[in-house]
């Protein structure tokens, strides 16, 4: 049973290093609308010195497309913290659905992941 979850943890532990390893182009949040025409994207919050003002906040992503495709268009997001200290998710949301994600007052960024051309919109509420 140990090996079983030795191997289990070593399988998600490498599939976290692959998300984060992933090299892509970072985008500032708050975006609005962003044209996601590659397999990922990223977001970053642009924190001046000083922390937010307020401790609790929401990590707000909508995903739109003009497609009238019949299967179900969907992404998957993380919400991530410092760099990877911290990983929410993997979140599954579908068009014009908003996932909001409570988070604290530290630098937190969005990974969207999707296999269409969707346009992204994230932003702290």
């Amino acid at each position: 049973m140990k090996k079983i979850i030795l191997i289990v943890a070593l399988f998600l532990f490498t599939g976290m290093s692959g998300l984060l390893a992933q090299h892509f182009q970072i985008n500032p949040i708050p975006s609005y609308n962003y044209q996601l025409t590659a397999l990922s994207t990223g977001f970053q919050e642009l924190l001046s010195h000083s922390t937010p003002a307020r401790e609790k906040r929401d990590m707000d992503v909508v995903i739109s497309s003009s497609s009238t495709s019949p299967i179900p268009i969907f992404a998957t997001v993380w919400v991530v913290k410092e760099n990877g200290v911290i990983i929410l998710g993997p979140y599954t949301i579908f068009l014009d659905e908003l996932l909001s994600v409570p988070i604290d007052n530290g630098q937190w960024g969005v990974v969207v992941r999707c296999d269409w051309d969707v346009n992204v919109s994230v932003w702290i509420d």
